[in-house]
């Protein structure tokens, strides 16, 4: 094995935190490697299972407390559209008291 192809070996131990001693002097680079990213996948995989429950969690949350979510949403300005076109018209709030001084 030439020495860049080790230090990509070894670089890859790194990204994915497995120990160098994995990386064998009598397989090929491409041997190497994919034995490494087999330890990675088995690495991952009980990090896929906890997220794929706390995703079941979340849905599960949502589905029962929808209404919370949505005045929270309402509460931080979540839910107003970046796309308000035209502005209505406005017209004056009704008051009974104004209303009661105009017909006197």
């Amino acid at each position: 094995m030439r020495a860049l192809e080790l230090w990509h070996l070894k670089k890859l131990c790194d990204k994915y935190d497995i120990d160098h001693q994995e990386i064998d002097d009598t397989l090929t680079y491409w041997e190497n490697k994919r034995h490494l990213l087999s330890l990675k996948i088995e690495r991952m995989a009980p990090l896929d299972a906890e997220l794929r429950t706390w995703e079941s969690m979340e849905e599960e949350y949502m589905n029962e407390h929808i209404l919370s979510y949505y005045v929270m949403c309402l509460l931080d300005g979540a839910t107003t559209s970046e796309e308000k076109g035209e502005t209505p018209p406005h017209y004056p709030r009704f008051s009974l008291e104004t209303y009661i001084q105009q017909t006197r």
